[in-house]
């Protein structure tokens, strides 16, 4: 199958058929769920071959579970689509993946989804009440929105019937209707509920997915209503985070005895007899040795049966402070290192030790920075079309970043530079700066006089 070899070119799995992957993709194998991002990109044929047989509801389940990652479930949808969902599946589809319409990979898919999942989602009777499914109805409708456009969606929602609490709440979240005093009472108490029994479930349900989510799946529009029911329900704690974990050993059992103790109360002490209370305690009972063993803390390590570890008797008791000062060691004497007797230094040498470096290059000066109008005039004194214009724009756009006046000084000391001396202007250029200081912008004009001025002064 050659969606088959889509799925397993990131070497996420070895699966043999295609059966055998939708088994792993149904438990949530975490290869399987990363390898069906790979199918988001597959050609149509493909992913309408992974959706074959049991496969479609495979993925209409991955689609709408919002504990997996976006792109498996982007994936999931698009092939759902793609493989013919129709009647309650593509509605269960909507309401459950209805919120991936607004990413543009799902394709036109969203749309479909949108078109014919919205109608089919109104018939069921699970969304005509007040009910987190109604709530994910109502948010996968605000998403259909950016898929189809607000109208559509509004038109496609006025094919229900009348009190039903899912289009009640999608017009509620695209701002087209308020909510009933009744619905916004019954949403409130259900978000007060359904946050109550989430904070109140162990962490290992909430792992496991037993517990309620929290914050559900409901558009933004009902963002202060769960804010109201956090507040209200903030004295909730879970039954095991309300215990502290119980510590043994001798410096675990006054934390465990202050934070209380998990489970039924133990049985009252029975008082002490008078032999007891005088020190003369009858013998203890004699016991099996598999007592005797479980009283002194035998324990089996694989088949071999060990005794614990005895505590060292030199060991320091637990809990005692020991000081120690600075250690002071006695003075020991270097002894003397036997070696050769160094050679004597050789006598200065009457010459340099280094041989005579060539005279460094003299430094060149480098050639001056061009200013912003010297390609402008350049062009000028070569007779190019257009070179005035160009000129004179360069100058309106200096003088609106640094004004006028600093623009036009710019350019006078640009026609101050040696490199401009001798050179003159074509006639055809100086007639076009006579007719810009005449017609044009005060830029322009400003510009072409101070041109006409210098360039005459240079021909004369």
């Amino acid at each position: 199958m050659a969606v088959l070899a889509t799925l397993k070119k990131d070497r996420l799995g070895e699966w043999k058929t295609l059966a055998e992957y939708l088994a792993d993709l149904r438990r949530r194998e975490t290869n399987s769920v990363a390898a069906l991002a790979s199918a988001l990109a597959s050609p149509p044929e493909e992913q309408r071959e992974l959706a074959q047989g049991n496969g479609l509801a495979v993925l209409v389940e991955v689609a709408s579970d919002l504990r997996l990652p976006k792109g498996p479930r982007l994936a999931a949808a698009r092939c759902s689509v793609e493989g013919g969902a129709s009647a309650e599946t593509l509605g269960a589809l909507f309401v459950g993946a209805g919120d991936l319409a607004t990413d543009p990979r799902l394709g036109a898919a969203a749309k479909k989804l949108v078109e014919a999942g919205l109608p089919a989602a109104i018939s069921q009777k699970s969304h005509a009440g007040v009910s987190l499914e109604a709530g994910a109805f109502a948010r996968a409708a605000h998403a259909g929105a950016s898929a189809v456009g607000a109208a559509r969606v509004k038109e496609l929602l006025a094919a229900a019937a009348p009190g039903h609490a899912g289009v009640a709440a999608a017009l509620f979240s695209l701002g087209s209707a308020e909510l009933s005093a009744s619905d916004r009472e019954k949403w409130a108490k259900l978000l007060r509920e359904t946050c109550a029994a989430h904070r109140a479930a162990p962490a290992a349900a909430k792992r496991l997915g037993l517990a309620p989510a929290w914050p559900p799946n409901l558009p933004e529009a009902f963002a202060p209503l769960v804010q109201e029911a956090e507040k209200a329900t903030a004295g909730v704690a879970a039954a095991d985070a309300a215990l502290a974990p119980a510590t043994g050993g001798r410096r675990g059992g006054g934390a465990a005895r202050a934070a209380g103790r998990v489970g039924p109360p133990l049985p009252p002490r029975p008082s002490a007899t008078p032999e007891q209370k005088r020190g003369d305690r009858p013998a203890a009972p004699a016991s099996p040795p598999e007592a005797r063993a479980s009283q002194l803390g035998i324990t089996e390590v694989g088949k071999k049966v060990v005794a614990p570890i005895k505590a060292s008797e030199r060991r320091r008791p637990l809990g005692a402070v020991v000081v120690e000062g600075p250690v002071k060691l006695p003075p020991k004497p270097m002894p003397p290192v036997a070696g050769r007797v160094p050679e004597p230094a050789p006598p200065p040498h009457p010459g340099p030790l280094l041989p005579p470096t060539p005279d460094a290059p003299k430094v060149r000066r480098a050639r001056a920075a061009l200013g912003p109008f010297a390609l402008r005039l350049q062009s000028l004194f070569e007779d190019r079309p257009e070179a005035v214009e160009r000129l004179c724009a360069a100058i309106e756009a200096r003088a609106a970043v640094r004004g006028l006046d600093a623009a036009l000084g710019e350019l006078d000391r640009e026609l101050s530079q040696p490199r401009w001396k001798g050179r003159r202007a074509p006639p055809g250029q100086l007639e076009r700066l006579a007719a810009t200081a005449r017609a044009q912008l005060e830029p322009w004009t400003a510009a072409a006089r101070l041109l006409l001025d210098r360039l005459r002064i240079e021909r004369g």
